[in-house]
């Protein structure tokens, strides 16, 4: 059977899929593609460059991340992911993404044009860097002279890779519950907010494709940069996928 993952876009919570990577082994199910966007772009390459869960989480939890961004004076944006180049050099090397163990898709937006694409060939590290380029936050990437950002603005949960490749079970990874509305909200939060808004779309309209859709529940209780629960993340992922494959894989 071919199977096929999509990991979300979601900042922090993104480690949460090293947590379902992890699960998902566990129960002996073996991805052929894999469907990246964002944070989760950069879980899928990992994966598919070979790292078993385990070492992606030791991997990530040693890391300071906050050393791979560099602050900027606010013209485009407030950092720069010039920086990620070191990380991804040092794990997986300045690779094509046609040279990756398991064929995986980077989703981007070519900026230009307003333009969704699902990249599965050229500069990993340049693609990458791309589909983390949240605008605002992170200055565009540019390739080729084109500028792109992150493709979860549009497409959160890219699944069409997955239809496109004939996978038989297509296994989505979503880790953005749509919170509960706080009173009197800050413009942080009103700004996190409109962005989950735009996001709860796009990923609505794809979600009915899925033929399982995880998005554990508990995950409204990370911040987006919450750096210090990258850890409870991943046990929020494993817990989750492991408790659905119990409870379903019987039937």
């Amino acid at each position: 059977m071919k199977i096929g993952l999509v990991l979300s876009g979601g900042a922090v919570r993104g480690a949460t899929h090293i947590g379902v990577l992890k699960a998902l082994k566990e129960f002996g199910i073996e991805i052929n593609i894999l469907s990246g966007v964002s944070a989760g772009s950069i879980i899928a390459v990992f994966y598919a460059a070979g790292y078993s869960p385990k070492e992606m989480e030791d991997i990530l939890l040693k890391t300071d991340i906050k050393k791979y961004l560099k602050l900027k004076f606010p013209k485009q944006a407030f950092f720069s992911l010039e920086k990620l180049d070191i990380l991804l050099e040092r794990y997986i090397g300045r690779i094509d993404l046609s040279e990756l163990k398991i064929k995986t898709y980077i989703t981007v937006i070519d900026y230009t044009i307003g333009e969704v694409k699902y990249i599965d060939k050229g500069d990993l590290i340049q693609y990458i860097k791309a589909s983390c380029s949240l605008p605002v936050v992170f200055e565009p990437t540019y390739i080729d002279g084109k500028p792109y950002i992150d493709g979860g603005i549009m497409d959160n949960l890219p699944i069409e890779p997955l239809i496109k490749e004939k996978c038989e079970l297509k296994i989505c990874s979503e880790v953005n519950p749509f919170p509960e509305f706080s009173p009197n909200p800050n413009i942080f939060k009103l700004a996190v907010r409109s962005l989950f808004l735009a996001i709860r779309s796009n990923t609505e309209n794809n979600k009915k494709y899925c033929d399982i859709f995880l998005q554990p529940p508990q995950l409204v209780e990370i911040g987006l940069f919450s750096i210090k629960d990258l850890k409870k993340a991943i046990d929020i992922g494993y817990n989750y996928t492991k408790k659905f494959l119990e409870e379903n894989l019987k039937k």
